[in-house]
């Protein structure tokens, strides 16, 4: 596992506070390279201690007998050396920065951590993870299709068993789909809904968990259903506009039925997002405990069991308030 000081880029430049701003420029243009990041100086003292940093246009529009210290900004944002790289991204991205220095506990400057990394980063991560999610891990673009068949077929036969307890379901509540047939075409958008709320949760935790993996996850998941709730509502909230002004333009308006309808696909959108955020936290780490590779049988799993419970919430609700 890679550590934030192994991928930090030491092509910066650093000046002394009490320089003259033109000393400053002549350092600046005589230290740095093609590769060197010069967009924001850093400013130190004799033991490399960071006082502040200094964006290269404000160097540029200072006048000489001015000080460094007296146009630099003692106000950054920095990143820890035992921060983990998911730190890091998310520092990166919190405050739009397009690079970020790495300090020492004494607030020695080790490195610079920059956007471009944290994009590099999290596109390779995104890859290796949903390679890793379809079984193709070690999958070879040159290999024959029988090799290919053999990695992607148990995939495919396990989510066809999976599928039929779905179908289960649906039987379940047969008698309720025929009743009120206008249920199935909000079916789709809450399937869809809390597959997707459900995706970005294990997306992050699975992010989280490769990055530090003796990382206590407890404050994370939190946080996450926190998040999750919150959009939930959101979306259930959006969801019961746009279901109620679907039925007005193709189902006679705004009738009682109509209502009934959209109040009770809010009500699982609300429930069944909640759960779906759930799920995406949770699985992958159960998973872990497990000894199974959470990237590799998450996926699939999640998304049997998000659909098996929202469609047991969406139906049941039905029931309840339609039928």
């Amino acid at each position: 596992m890679k550590k934030i000081l192994d991928v930090v880029s030491k092509d910066y430049v650093t000046l002394l506070e009490g320089m003259d701003v033109k000393e400053a420029m002549k350092k600046v243009i005589s230290t740095s390279t093609d590769e060197t990041l010069i967009d924001v100086l850093y400013i130190v003292d004799s033991k490399n201690k960071l006082l502040g940093i200094l964006d290269l246009k404000d160097l540029i529009i200072a006048r000489s007998p001015m000080k460094i210290r007296e146009i630099m900004n003692v106000k950054y944002h920095h990143i820890s050396e035992f921060d983990s790289i998911a730190k890091a991204i998310d520092t990166i991205q919190d405050y739009d920065q397009d690079m970020i220095p790495v300090l020492s506990k004494s607030k020695t400057i080790l490195g610079i951590f920059t956007a471009e990394m944290a994009l590099n980063m999290l596109a390779d991560e995104t890859l290796e993870d949903y390679h890793r999610l379809a079984s193709l891990s070690e999958y070879d673009v040159h290999s024959k299709p029988i090799s290919r068949s053999k990695k992607r077929l148990p995939w495919l036969i396990i989510l066809l068993g999976l599928s039929l307890i779905t179908a289960s379901v649906l039987s379940i509540f047969e008698s309720t789909i025929q009743s009120v047939i206008l249920l199935v075409l909000f079916q789709p958008m809450i399937l869809d809904s809390a597959g997707n709320i459900s995706t970005q949760s294990l997306a992050r935790t699975i992010l989280v968990m490769n990055e530090d993996p003796d990382a206590k996850l407890t404050k994370f998941i939190k946080k996450e259903l926190l998040v999750g709730f919150i959009n939930s509502v959101i979306v259930s909230l959006t969801g019961f506009l746009f279901s109620l002004l679907f039925l007005y333009v193709f189902e006679n308006g705004f009738t009682e039925a109509n209502l009934q309808i959209s109040i009770t696909v809010s009500m699982t959108l609300l429930v069944a997002l909640s759960v779906g955020a759930l799920t995406g936290a949770f699985i992958p780490v159960t998973l872990k405990r497990m000894n199974v590779d959470p990237s590799v049988a998450s996926g699939p799993f999640m998304t049997t069991l998000n659909d098996v419970i929202s469609l047991f919430i969406y139906f049941s609700l039905a029931t309840i308030f339609l039928v």
